[in-house]
């Protein structure tokens, strides 16, 4: 039994302090323990940021930490007698962390109470009750806090634990490592947190609580996909309460790299959908970056090149001849644009090519070709309306499909992969 409930212990701690939020949230006003008489703390939310996920606690190195400085404080600065518990200081700090992570994420008293005790007897940990709309990080009152850590007392002295010796007293423990979350969950260090607990422990007044500049965080910062074509998502989020109102603007440095919707003007936590385009050509790296008034974060998306080698490429004949373009330039009265295409799909016999170029001159033009030739052409004419001396540029989008006997299928597309943005100029006559 005592293997059995360590082993429990140590997966609630990780559990508890292990989350995917990244971000403390920060109280407006310092929220102290309450008197044990005095009515229960209004616990309005899960975790005073922008989007779904829990409050964050303390790895639980650092809650340890504060446990043993606190025993070092009752025992040499207030001259505390040792006492007896059957709850030893590891079980006390992890389970009492565990009702509070409870508590701040929207459960009752009863629910956390409950959960944490199912965990003891060795089940799985519970989620949390509520999602986490924006507010202050509110704290269960003294009362609710100081019952369940008389409950723990006696779940383990049913358990057949041995007595501890301690000279922290039973409430004073579970008022002192609350304080000490509340002051982790709203913005404090370590170090700081500890100190504020202790001045007041020394009879100074309740210190605020740590307000942090707001910031953002892109979560995932980084992603690997493979050369195929997807569709995926990441949060924008802020880091504490209050920062909703944090304006942002959202930027793509790859043109295979683009967001479902317009993300140019937004504010506070957002998930953005995004898709990456096939990639036909080598490994290759696109940013997306959010900058706000004083910073910047950004999500690194690494693509994998394709197994098939392809090319996509623009001859303009007569400007330059066979050699490779980017321009076409409709200049004489019937000005050819010529592209090819060509792959290394295994299946056997002829390839089939879907061809599709579209432009602006004076209307859209569309021209397509579905066959099974690698090679395309439009033609166009100078001194059409838009035209000018000078060749004003109009985009050229030019794409592709290539599909093979086994049902292999690359798409290639101007602007994209290896293949450069190309454009027609259309001239006078």
């Amino acid at each position: 039994m005592f293997y059995r409930v360590v082993a429990v212990i140590l997966i609630a701690a990780s559990m508890a302090c292990s989350r995917g939020n990244p971000r403390p949230a920060v109280a407006a006003t310092p929220t102290s323990p309450t008197t044990t008489g005095s009515a229960e703390s209004t616990i309005v939310f899960v975790g005073g940021v922008s989007g779904p996920m829990d409050v964050l606690f303390p790895g639980r190195d650092q809650s340890f930490q504060f446990r043993n400085d606190l025993e070092t404080k009752y025992r040499t600065s207030l001259g505390r007698a040792a006492g007896t518990t059957f709850v030893n200081p590891e079980g006390e700090l992890v389970w009492t962390q565990e009702y509070i992570r409870y508590r701040v994420n929207g459960c009752d008293h009863a629910t956390a109470v409950q959960r944490v005790m199912a965990q003891i007897d060795g089940g799985a940990p519970g989620g949390i009750c509520a999602a986490p709309p924006e507010g202050v990080v509110l704290f269960p009152s003294r009362a609710d806090s100081l019952d369940f850590r008389r409950q723990l007392e006696t779940k383990y002295q049913q358990m057949g634990r041995g007595l501890s010796s301690t000279a922290v007293d039973l409430e004073g423990a579970v008022i002192w490592i609350q304080e000490y979350l509340r002051y982790r969950a709203n913005g404090c260090d370590h170090a700081t947190a500890e100190q504020k607990v202790f001045s007041q422990i020394d009879g100074g007044p309740v210190p605020d609580t740590c307000q942090q500049p707001c910031t953002l965080a892109v979560v995932p910062n980084r992603l690997n996909v493979f050369d195929s074509p997807s569709s995926d998502t990441f949060e924008i989020r802020p880091n504490r309460a209050g920062c909703s109102t944090l304006n942002w603007a959202l930027t793509s440095d790859a043109p295979w790299l683009t967001t479902q919707g317009d993300f140019s003007n937004s504010a506070g936590y957002q998930v953005v959908p995004f898709n990456v385009d096939r990639n036909n050509g080598t490994p290759r790296t696109g940013r997306f970056r959010v900058t706000w008034s004083s910073g910047s974060a950004e999500l690194v998306v690494n693509q994998g090149g394709s197994q098939f080698t392809s090319s996509l490429t623009m001859t303009d004949p007569f400007r330059a001849g066979n050699q490779s373009v980017t321009e076409c330039w409709f200049r004489s009265t019937n000005t050819p644009c010529n592209f090819t295409a060509t792959s290394n799909l295994p299946g056997p016999g002829a390839y089939t090519y879907s061809w599709r170029a579209t432009y602006s001159y004076g209307t859209i033009k569309e021209t397509t070709q579905v066959g099974t030739s690698n090679t395309f052409s439009i033609s166009d004419t100078c001194g059409a309306p838009a035209s000018a001396a000078d060749g004003p540029a109009n985009d050229l989008d030019v794409s592709v499909t290539i599909t093979d006997s086994q049902g292999n299928v690359v798409n290639l597309r101007s602007g994209q992969g290896v293949t450069p943005a190309w454009r027609v100029r259309l001239f006078s006559c």
